[in-house]
């Protein structure tokens, strides 16, 4: 089966593409494929403490049900743009820990250069 990387850009402003990425995760993972997520710009605000369970678009599952999929049912790799978090005031200064996440991996360009050449597929939203 085939691993893909998600790479998601929308945080909460915008509910359907803020969403789009993990329900398709977790289509990928149900039929039997390897998902990664990456969130650049506004998607890292989806990691924040409750954030994501206020997240809800139209004619589509709560991001809230998605993520307990992705998270407790199978732990699918989430990371966290080091560069986007830090810029929104996401990240400690001294410690370059998460503030306020309740979920995912601080990750610099490289890793997301190492995701890119290991994965069989990226897709972004």
């Amino acid at each position: 089966m085939g691993k893909y990387l998600m790479i998601a850009n929308a945080g909460p402003e915008d509910p359907n593409r803020a969403t789009v990425p993990f329900m398709t995760a977790k289509a990928l993972i149900e039929k039997g494929h390897e998902a990664i997520i990456w969130l650049y710009n506004n998607a890292v605000y989806l990691m924040k403490d409750g954030c994501h369970e206020n997240v809800q678009a139209p004619g589509l599952p709560p991001l809230e049900d998605l993520m307990l999929f992705l998270t407790t049912v199978h732990k699918t790799p989430i990371y966290i743009g080091i560069s986007c978090a830090f810029g929104r005031g996401m990240v400690d200064e001294h410690d370059n820990i998460l503030c306020d996440m309740v979920y995912g991996e601080l990750a610099a360009p490289p890793k997301l250069a190492d995701l890119i050449v290991e994965v069989d597929h990226v897709v972004g939203f």
